[in-house]
């Protein structure tokens, strides 16, 4: 008999959730279920969601499900312990969740979070014209401190072929969103980072082959600033493939993120400095065009994508799909 999330998703909707005592605000991703409750935040991944299953990793098995899930909190946990407090096995009987370890006798894995203040996510702060450029030098000094607790060395690996794979992916992402950028469009910045990688061949090959580290989906709507701390939530990379890159690829999709909504190349330039001051790593500044574009088209499908259900980010789309136009255009990218 197949096994069905619902009554567990019903309860968890209700309220139902030991040591719980009110309605949570529920927030559904493509990937999961998310219950947010007064000072605690539950996350449950989903098992039905064929897209994802399809596209990025299969996790409609009990198995495969559990799996990614504890390795989702072990890389959070060590990234942000202040936030990821403990994973948990849950069952439905009688009408009842029952919290139990988090072992084949549980149904499902629940993750179990300290509530952040959504106010404080990089992304708002950045929209409000909360960051400045002080704060910019201070995310990428923490941005460098909070990654040497993942990014283990990677050996054995040719960086160039892994890059062209998340070129490809860039390209099924772009086309999710084709009224607000045109198949022409999406096309020509994915042949411009092909023809860049192609250019710099040989520093992928050798050079940076030799850098790899684990990685992860870092970006603004996965980190919190508040008063100089900086956090990141949320990156345990959603398919296999990610989980292998270089250091330049986390700090150019935050760093573009800063760049583009902030609109002050300065505030980039401060958030790199504070980066490999304290990483000991410098940027490597002749790929800047390949990453920017690279991170700029991430960003603006997401964009594009949230506004469907949420109307309030589609000028913040806009604005970022203007950054990335105007960037092409001056340092004539696409001829």
């Amino acid at each position: 008999m197949n096994y069905s999330q619902k009554p567990l998703i019903d309860l968890m909707k209700e309220g139902k959730f030991p040591g719980e005592i009110i309605k949570p605000k529920h927030i559904e991703t493509v990937i999961s279920n998310v219950f947010i409750f007064d000072t605690k935040v539950y996350k449950i991944y989903k098992n039905d969601n064929e897209f994802f299953n399809r596209e990025f990793r299969d996790v409609s098995g009990k198995e495969a499900r559990f799996s990614f899930t504890k390795r989702d909190f072990e890389w959070n946990h060590s990234l942000s312990p202040s936030i990821y407090t403990d994973i948990v096995g849950v069952r439905v009987r009688d009408g009842i969740i029952e919290v139990i370890s988090p072992d084949e006798k549980a149904e499902d894995l629940v993750i179990v979070m300290n509530r952040a203040n959504t106010n404080d996510v990089l992304f708002e702060k950045l929209i409000s014209n909360q960051i400045s450029k002080e704060d910019s030098y201070v995310i990428g000094k923490e941005l460098a401190r909070s990654l040497k607790t993942v990014q283990k060395k990677i050996f054995n690996q040719n960086y160039f072929d892994l890059y062209k794979g998340r070129v490809d992916d860039l390209r099924s992402w772009i086309k999710l969103v084709p009224e607000y950028i045109s198949e022409e469009e999406s096309g020509a910045y994915c042949d411009f980072l092909e023809r860049s990688m192609e250019k710099n061949r040989e520093l992928f090959e050798n050079e940076l082959s030799n850098e790899l580290v684990a990685d992860g989906d870092f970006h603004s709507h996965n980190a919190i600033y508040s008063g100089g701390e900086f956090l990141l939530m949320d990156t345990f990379p959603p398919k296999e493939e990610w989980g292998i890159g270089h250091h330049h690829i986390p700090v150019y999709r935050i760093g573009t993120d800063i760049w583009a909504l902030s609109g002050k190349k300065d505030f980039f330039n401060e958030f790199i400095r504070g980066y490999e001051e304290i990483s000991g790593k410098k940027i490597e500044k002749r790929l800047e065009d390949l990453y920017v574009v690279y991170a700029s088209g991430i960003a603006v499908s997401y964009l594009y994508m949230l506004q469907k259900t949420d109307k309030e980010k589609k000028p913040f789309a806009e604005r970022f799909h203007k950054f990335l136009r105007d960037f092409v255009e001056e340092r004539k990218l696409l001829s």
